[in-house]
């Protein structure tokens, strides 16, 4: 039998509004205790299944639902998909399966967090939901947009990376810099590496929208971390990353880099 608990919202300011569905109970306490940890959050209620989210939704109208997949009944794509085109809540997908990332952000899904999850890897998921949802209750009572270094909800921030048989869900600006691997391409973040199947040229063409550059024939660098251009032999030059990071520059690449720089 479903079970749904709802609890009264704290009048905390500017508060994340989040509902939690799990139709596993340790898993969902365990939502809601990491969730707990952080501040300004507003837990408004609990689900045990796919229908009682539905009406939890529509009764409660939180900001961010963090949502199962595999429940009984009604899955958690399912209450996903009622919501997708009605200015619904932000979904992130909590679940122990990574085949389904593919359909979560076809669903524009904020996130995708794998059990058992991981405490950092939550609070990285939640201050990217804190920017989203700030810039949404701005445009909303009409207020001036934030600067740019708020990204916009309706540009993907993430990337979904199948690595061997491991769908990862990256924030973009923490890649630092993606090389040709063959058949496949190497992201590299401060502290990961992941091997994707894709051609450079299509790997280009969409992190290029997010300060991405070509700095040589296999490699694309990021190019907001880029913290000082450092001149080499032979009319090539060497990026120096935020991280420390060096990574050589090809002449032939130089323009393109400079171009994207001075956006």
């Amino acid at each position: 039998m479903s079970t749904m608990l709802q609890v009264p919202p704290t009048p905390t300011a500017r508060a994340l509004r989040v509902l939690v569905v799990d139709d596993e109970p340790t898993a969902r306490r365990r939502i809601v205790r990491l969730l707990g940890e952080m501040p300004a959050i507003t837990i408004v209620g609990e689900c045990a299944s796919g229908r009682d989210a539905i009406h939890a939704i529509r009764a409660q109208a939180p900001d961010v639902v963090f949502l199962d997949i595999a429940m009984p009944g009604i899955d958690g794509i399912a209450v996903a998909r009622r919501f997708a085109a009605d200015h619904g809540p932000l979904v992130v997908f909590v679940t122990a399966y990574d085949e389904h990332a593919l359909e979560a952000f076809r669903l524009h899904a904020a996130d995708y967090v794998l059990k058992p999850i991981d405490r950092e890897r939550l609070r990285n998921a939640v201050e990217y939901l804190r920017l989203t949802v700030r810039r949404t209750r701005a445009e909303r009572s009409g207020q001036e947009p934030f600067s740019n270094d708020v990204e916009s909800p309706t540009r993907s921030t993430r990337l979904s990376v199948r690595d061997g048989y491991r769908t990862h869900v990256i924030p973009i600006a923490d890649v630092l810099w993606v090389e040709s691997f063959g058949n496949y391409v190497r992201l590299y973040t401060p502290v990961a590496r992941y091997t994707h199947r894709a051609t450079m040229a299509e790997m280009a063409e969409q992190l290029a929208p997010h300060g991405f550059a070509r700095i040589h024939r296999t490699a694309v660098v990021n190019a907001l971390r880029i913290v000082q251009l450092q001149p080499r032999r032979n009319g090539q030059y060497e990026a120096l990353l935020d991280t420390g990071l060096r990574l050589r520059v090809s002449r032939t690449y130089r323009g393109v880099l400079d171009a994207v720089r001075a956006r």
